[in-house]
This record gives structure tokens, C-alpha cells and sequence, in this order.
């Protein structure tokens, strides 16, 4: 890893977590995020080492905000519970059974959300407004979602549902205004197909990332959010709980070879033991609860 890339990502984490001190210093998160006096706050940022290697990605995804496995903020499942995106939920045993796919996992790969805290209700997708709302230094959370693309220089980058194509389309066009979902579809956005950024972005980020990267703009791939409202390892194989699955991982393949140039493995690797795999949060909350899941994945031949 250059220092220039992990500096990318450094300049965009100490921005994030400008209004916590005590963030600056630690990286990976080790305790929840607090504000200037030492008090935890209610609803902490995640975004950090966590998140992936500070490094380039061939392939990163983005999600709509961290949730709480039903917990309301209560929890301690969730990234929001464990400061790991995608961290114990359904949602993240699938999507860890998507980047299984295509041979990669969270060592080899970069995750956020459009909203990277819990939304103020307790869960669910965030609101435009909070999406629009100052975030450290950050005036609003669509310019993350900016710069992490330019920080990552991913040849795919996946949006995991509505929320998350609707910010990614904001952060390569207009920043400052989040489009509606009738909009990005105008544009020629499809679930479950490629899309090349190039055609919608503005010359602004077009320059940006190809001054980072001499090279074009990544390919957009629109996927239904692995939520447990959308796609189940406890349904039957005939059931939309399970299709849905079994489209979104063919469509990540087939992107992820003839854009990102991966090979796809036969057989889904199992979870390696560092790295974000070795953090307590891991082994204690999130890893048994994922392996149960992930095991009725395998035996449906997923």
C-alpha cells in the first residue's frame, strides 16, 4: 500500500471525524466515536479501516446507512453496533456470500453507505435531508461518497439499492442535490446491468479521478440491497427471497469479470482470520452469527 493512497483515505477519515477528538487517533475504530468532552455520541460515524484496506480497489460497494439488526440503535449487531459495515445482519451474511462470488472479501474490497451513521428513526434507509446534512467537515454525506470514489480508483463500483445508486449518480454529478429515482433511470441506469459513469458524470469529477488514476471512469452496477426484506438464506428456493439473490450474484460476476477483469471461483472461498476478521467485534458478534447464515447459503448451492 503508497502512502498516497492510504493518505487519500486519511485526509477523507480525519474530515468525517473532525468533531471527534479522540477518532483522530485511531483508525480502526477501537471504541465508538465521542465528542469533544469524551461522551459517546448516540449515533457514531462508521467509516474507517473497518471499512476495507485504505488502498486502490478494483471493486467497491456502497450501501443506503448502517443498521442495528432491528435493534433501533439499541443493539449489538449491525455496523452501527459494531462500527463494521454490514456487521451481523442478514444483510451482511449476504452481501459476505456476494463478495464470496467473485473471490473477494472485506480485505480485498472497500464498503460504505450513502449515510454512514444510523438514520435519526433508528434504521431503514436514510432521509434526502440527512443525506444533505453537515458530516464533520464534510458539508454533506453525497461528497463521501465523492471522494471515496476518487479515493478508492474502483474500475466497478456497486450500489446496493435506491439509496445508494441515487447517491452515487449525486456524488459524480451534483453534490449538493440528491436525484430522484426516476431521474437516474432517465439517465440510463438499470438494475442489474452496468453502467458507464463516464456517461453521466460531470467534466469536474471526470478530471478529478482521471488525474488520480490515468485512467477512464469506472462502470456502475445497480444491485438490489441484500437487506433480509429483499433476500433470505431461511426462504425457499422458489420464492422471490431467493432469486433475488441468485440474480444480484450473477450480475456482480459477470460485471466483476468482464470490468474489473476478476476471476470467479468455483466454489466460494471461506472467511480468512485477518485483517477486519481478526477484530474483536468479528469473532465475538459478527462471525458466528454470519457462518450460521452463510451455511444455509451453501447448502442452497449459493
Amino acid at each position: 500500500m503508497s502512502s498516497s493512497s492510504a493518505d487519500r483515505y486519511r485526509g477523507i477519515f480525519r474530515r468525517i471525524h473532525a468533531r471527534h477528538p479522540a477518532c483522530i487517533t485511531d483508525e480502526w475504530l477501537s471504541k465508538p466515536c465521542a465528542d469533544s468532552s469524551g461522551t459517546a455520541v448516540d449515533r457514531p460515524i462508521v467509516w474507517s479501516r473497518r471499512n476495507g484496506p485504505w488502498q486502490q480497489h478494483d471493486v467497491i460497494f456502497i450501501g443506503a446507512a448502517p443498521g442495528n439488526a432491528g435493534g433501533m440503535g439499541r443493539g449489538s449487531l449491525g455496523a452501527h453496533g459494531t462500527r463494521i459495515p454490514f456487521g451481523g445482519d442478514i444483510a451482511g451474511a449476504n452481501l459476505d456470500a456476494l463478495l464470496g462470488s467473485i473471490g473477494l472479501d472485506r480485505n480485498h474490497t472497500f464498503i460504505i453507505a450513502s449515510l454512514n451513521q444510523l438514520p435519526a428513526r433508528g434504521g431503514g434507509e436514510p432521509t434526502a435531508a440527512e443525506l444533505l446534512a453537515r458530516v464533520g467537515d464534510y458539508d454533506n454525506s453525497l461528497q463521501i461518497v465523492r471522494d471515496t470514489i476518487l479515493a478508492a480508483g474502483p474500475r466497478l463500483v456497486v450500489a446496493l439499492g435506491n439509496i445508494a445508486m441515487r447517491s452515487i449518480f449525486a456524488a459524480v454529478t451534483n453534490p449538493r442535490r440528491l436525484p430522484s429515482l426516476a431521474a437516474v433511470q432517465k439517465a440510463g441506469a438499470t438494475r442489474n446491468h452496468s453502467l458507464d459513469l463516464a456517461s453521466v458524470a460531470v467534466p469536474e469529477f471526470r478530471r478529478a479521478f482521471e488525474a488520480s488514476w490515468q485512467r477512464d471512469l469506472p462502470a456502475l452496477l445497480w444491485l438490489t440491497h441484500p437487506s433480509g426484506q429483499n433476500m433470505s438464506p431461511f426462504a425457499r428456493s422458489e420464492t422471490f427471497f431467493h432469486t433475488r439473490m441468485i440474480e444480484a450474484r450473477d450480475a456482480l460476476q459477470s460485471a466483476a469479470r468482464k470490468i474489473a477483469g476478476l476471476r470467479i471461483p468455483k466454489v466460494r472461498p471461506e472467511y480468512p482470520d485477518d485483517g477486519i476478521y481478526a477484530l474483536p467485534e468479528w469473532h465475538e458478534r459478527i462471525g458466528p452469527r454470519h457462518a450460521e447464515l452463510d451455511a444455509l447459503w451453501r447448502a442452497k448451492g449459493v
